[in-house]
C-alpha cells in the first residue's frame, strides 16, 4: 500500500512517503529543503524499492515554522521529534540519509539512537558558524552501518573530511568517491550515488 501523508510537528512540517515499515529519512543540509532532487529522488527510489520516505524541513527552512539555527544541536533535535512521531506511530526500521550539515545531525543522532544504517553525502567533520562550532568526530566513533559518499570536486568541504570521518567509524562502514560538486549537481552521480545509498540500506534493513 502506497500513500502519502503530510505531518505538522509543533511547526516542523514533512511529508511520509508510505510504502512499509522500512523508513528512509531525509536530513537536508543547512540552507537546503526537504524539496531538494536529491530527496524527491530518494522518495521515488524507496518507494520503488518497498522502502518508505520520509522528507522534513528543519526548523526555519522550507516550510516549517520556527527560526533557522545555525545549532547541530537544535537540529538533532528537530530530528529527534520527527524520528519519535514516526516510531509512535509505526514502529518499523529506521535508516537516515543524510546530506552535509544533515549528514553531522544524522551521524550524531544514529550515535546516541538505534538505526539499521546510515548513508552520508558531503559532510564535514567540523563546522564553525560564527559561535556555533560542531565537531562530529566524537560522535562517529560511535557509528557503524555507514556509508559516506563525497564529491571530489566539493568546493566547500574537503574530501579529507570525508576521509578523517571515515577513519573513526566503526565497521561496517564504507566510503565512496564521485566526480561532481557540494550539491550532488551532476545528475549521472547523484543517480549513482542514491542507487548506492538504496543498496546500502536494503543490506541492513
Amino acid at each position: 500500500m502506497f500513500y502519502l501523508e503530510k505531518f505538522d510537528l509543533k511547526g516542523i512540517k514533512g511529508i511520509i512517503h508510505y510504502a512499509g515499515n522500512d523508513f528512509i529519512v531525509c536530513c537536508h543540509g543547512l540552507y537546503s529543503n526537504k524539496d531538494s532532487k536529491k530527496y524527491l529522488e530518494m522518495a521515488e527510489l524507496a518507494n520503488n524499492m518497498g522502502f518508505s520516505c520520509v522528507r522534513f524541513d528543519f526548523r526555519g527552512c522550507g516550510e516549517s515554522k520556527g527560526n533557522f539555527s545555525f545549532s547541530l544541536d537544535e537540529r538533532v533535535d528537530d530530528l529527534e521529534e520527527v524520528m519519535n512521531h514516526l516510531e509512535k506511530k509505526f514502529g518499523g526500521n529506521y535508516a537516515l540519509f543524510g546530506s552535509s550539515f544533515g549528514g553531522m545531525a544524522s551521524l550524531y543522532y544514529g550515535s546516541q539512537n538505534k538505526v539499521s544504517s546510515i548513508a552520508i553525502l558531503s559532510t564535514p567533520s567540523h563546522v564553525k558558524f560564527g559561535e556555533n562550532e560542531a565537531d562530529i568526530i566524537p560522535y562517529a566513533e560511535k557509528c557503524s552501518h555507514v556509508l559516506i559518499m563525497h564529491g571530489l570536486e566539493d568546493e566547500l568541504v574537503p574530501y579529507e573530511q570525508a576521509m578523517e570521518i571515515y577513519a573513526k567509524l566503526r565497521k561496517p562502514k564504507k566510503i565512496l568517491s564521485f566526480k561532481t560538486d557540494h550539491s550532488f549537481t551532476d545528475e549521472n552521480e547523484r543517480a549513482n550515488a542514491l542507487d548506492e545509498a538504496i543498496k546500502w540500506f536494503k543490506k541492513y534493513f
